[in-house]
């Protein structure tokens, strides 16, 4: 009895080693293509990558119910080693091609690129829009870590920039083992919806005259209307753009709203570069419209963002316009509302015990995280930080954007030291000037 049972577990041990020099003897398309539910494609890799893979995964529409359907979600794999990190890489929107980020570049890291739920990619064929939470985000990342586990075999380290690093601190709260580190960029956390701390923000960020500055430009362009209105159509007309959703009206005034917002969102903080009063309309209107794009509210923007402004009123939160010295101005929105973004003819309600839930824990409990923000950066304004003594960091670069980075930083020693001594690895810093900026798309975030 007792040989015959020594004699099996032996038998068996040699199928399992058998087994792992199989598996060790097959290509890394040839093991992502024998993993259930994926579809693989190998692409170009970037450069400094060995190979890469468009991968379209089959995912449960419901986390919590496979019966509910399933829908296939895309990403890019960007491969290097199997033993080196692994980059978990969100967007918190669609991919429409793949880039290296920083951290990977950073680390020599794999990357793996994720098309967020509900975005262009990763869309389910009934749309069910109760089934777009942070949870089920979550899972979907689980799941894809479970399954690439005997792949990519090194520490893992999520991130991502806005509502990427937002979705990759959602990530984290729900199942904080995945991954040994996060790098959370430029990631506001609200806990309601038209959160007044940007409201102050906008009201002390920059000097005094450099604000003025500003505000004189939207009443200056918003009191020009008849010339403006016209440069509207010929602008949409030459970027084919539709506005069935809004109107050229409408959209043309939430740019103008808007403006203050994006300028210190994505601009470089010169007010000597926001045109005077002695400016002409082209000379107005191309400035409004480079730094406030009107493309967000033709009808392929509205749509596309549709999903972000469910989230915001129904758990992440949003910030409000601020328009009171404008009131006078707008005709074709006279009480502008990001909630008009979302989609139109579904039921929404805001669920605060999501955030209630996930802000404390980030705070008090979410260890090994970079949290990295832009001074200038009106999301900073709901920017998160770790309580004393938690062994997490937050850098806060003055005059910075949403646009930054590591190598921006004054303290990026602080912040590679804490990434070295968490993933048990050596950094070499001048990776940092080295990396090519990655090319994300921009976002309402």
């Amino acid at each position: 009895m007792r040989r015959t049972l020594r004699s099996t577990l032996f038998f068996l041990l040699l199928v399992l080693i058998a087994s792992c020099h199989r598996q060790q003897d097959l290509t890394v398309l040839e093991r992502l293509q024998r993993i259930d539910g994926f579809a693989v494609s190998e692409i170009a890799p970037l450069p400094g990558f060995l190979q890469a893979f468009q991968i379209d995964a089959v995912q449960p529409v419901d986390h919590g119910d496979p019966s509910r359907g399933t829908f296939s979600q895309r990403f890019y794999l960007s491969f290097r080693d199997e033993e080196a990190p692994t980059v978990f890489y969100t967007t918190g929107y669609g991919v429409s091609r793949n880039y290296e980020s920083e951290p990977a570049a950073l680390l020599q890291a794999n990357q793996l690129l994720l098309v967020h739920r509900y975005f262009p990619g990763a869309v389910p064929a009934e749309t069910d829009w109760s089934f777009l939470t942070t949870a089920q985000a979550a899972a979907d990342q689980h799941r894809l870590r479970e399954k690439l586990a005997g792949t990519l075999t090194g520490k893992w380290l999520s991130s991502g920039a806005s509502k990427g690093g937002m979705t990759a601190l959602y990530y984290r709260y729900y199942y904080p083992d995945d991954v040994a580190a996060t790098i959370a960029y430029v990631a506001p956390i609200m806990e309601r919806v038209d959160d007044p701390r940007f409201v102050s923000f906008l009201g002390t960020v920059g000097s005094a005259a450099c604000r003025d500055r500003i505000r004189r430009f939207q009443l200056e362009v918003l009191g020009r209307r008849a010339a403006m209105l016209p440069l509207v159509h010929e602008h949409a007309l030459q970027s084919g753009y539709s506005f069935s959703e809004f109107s050229e009206a409408e959209a043309f005034e939430y740019a103008a709203v808007e403006y203050p917002f994006a300028f210190w969102q994505f601009g470089s903080g010169d007010c000597s570069a926001v045109p005077g009063e002695e400016a002409s309309d082209r000379e107005l209107f191309d400035h409004l419209v480079e730094v406030s794009p009107l493309s967000f509210y033709a009808d392929a923007g509205y749509t596309y963002y549709r999903p972000l402004f469910y989230q915001a009123y129904t758990e992440i939160g949003y910030c409000p316009y601020v328009y009171g010295h404008l009131a006078h101005l707008l005709k074709a929105v006279p009480k502008p509302t990001y909630r008009s973004f979302a989609p139109h003819g579904v039921e929404m309600a805001f669920h605060p015990e999501v955030m209630a839930a996930v802000v404390p824990w980030l705070r008090g409990q979410g260890q090994r995280i970079v949290y990295v923000y832009g001074g200038n950066d009106p999301w900073t304004a709901a920017a998160l930080g770790p309580v004393p003594g938690l062994d997490a960091l937050q850098v806060i670069q003055p005059g910075a954007s949403h646009g930054v980075k590591i190598r921006d930083l004054d303290q990026a020693g602080a912040v590679i030291a804490a990434l070295e001594r968490w993933l048990q690895i050596d950094i070499d810093e001048s990776r940092l000037a080295a990396a090519a900026p990655a090319q994300e798309e921009r976002g309402r975030f």
